[in-house]
């Protein structure tokens, strides 16, 4: 298992020092060892299970938590060179995402693709972010109450319709942590929308989104 480089949220658990001395310490070496080939091991299963669902460029890294649900085919997601994906995936049948060169998807983001996500090369995806281009539920009750009963695993009398269109995410972007970006919405290059952002319109190239009702400054005309 090979670590390149670290993240200020990326460690996972923290821990204190174990106690111990005399013997334990005589120990610790055959310890290091099964620890680095259980890491090995671990690393080796999460890809084979990105590998079967996705087509990823041969420099793309994965972290431990990183997970992908690809209910269409595996053409379907294709991740370029040199992107860190340390979040959850999920594509539904028929649905597509491609994520360009040098992205950044940090941990507890969701994409969600029911239609069609495309993020652009250079953009940097924080902590928590949420991507999705469908509403994951319709907004009839009956119809969201026969979506979770077929969820459930439970016999249901029709299908449910759920709203979707696609996003597109510009080139050199930054989605700040804990921001959503919805439905149809298209970001233009090198936008960034701070912490906590819902996106519901499109944004402009060069423009920083602020606030809760989605104001936007031309980062072109500052002072």
């Amino acid at each position: 298992m090979t670590k390149h480089w670290d993240h200020a949220f990326a460690s996972g658990g923290v821990y204190k020092r174990p106690g111990g001395v005399g013997l334990s310490r005589l120990i610790d070496p055959f310890f290091w060892v099964a620890e680095k080939l259980y890491g090995d091991y671990c690393v080796r299963r999460l890809w084979t299970v990105w590998d079967k669902a996705a087509v990823c460029a041969p420099s793309v890294s994965l972290g431990g938590n990183a997970r992908l649900i690809n209910k269409h085919v595996r053409e379907a997601v294709r991740i370029g060179d040199n992107t860190v994906c340390r979040g959850t995936i999920r594509v539904e049948p028929g649905g597509t995402l491609t994520i360009g060169e040098e992205v950044y998807l940090g941990d507890d983001t969701i994409i969600s693709a029911a239609q069609q996500i495309t993020i652009g090369s250079g953009t940097l995806v924080a902590h928590r972010v949420q991507i999705f281009d469908n509403t994951s539920h319709s907004i009839d009750w009956k119809e969201r109450e026969q979506h979770f009963r077929k969820i459930l695993g439970q016999k249901v009398d029709r299908t449910t319709e759920i709203p979707s269109a696609s996003v597109t995410i510009g080139k050199n972007c930054w989605l700040g942590f804990g921001s959503a970006i919805l439905k149809g919405v298209t970001i233009g290059d090198r936008s960034i929308v701070a912490a906590g952002c819902i996106v519901t319109d499109n944004v402009p190239p060069d423009t920083l989104v602020v606030g809760s009702k989605t104001t936007f400054i031309d980062l072109n005309r500052r002072a």
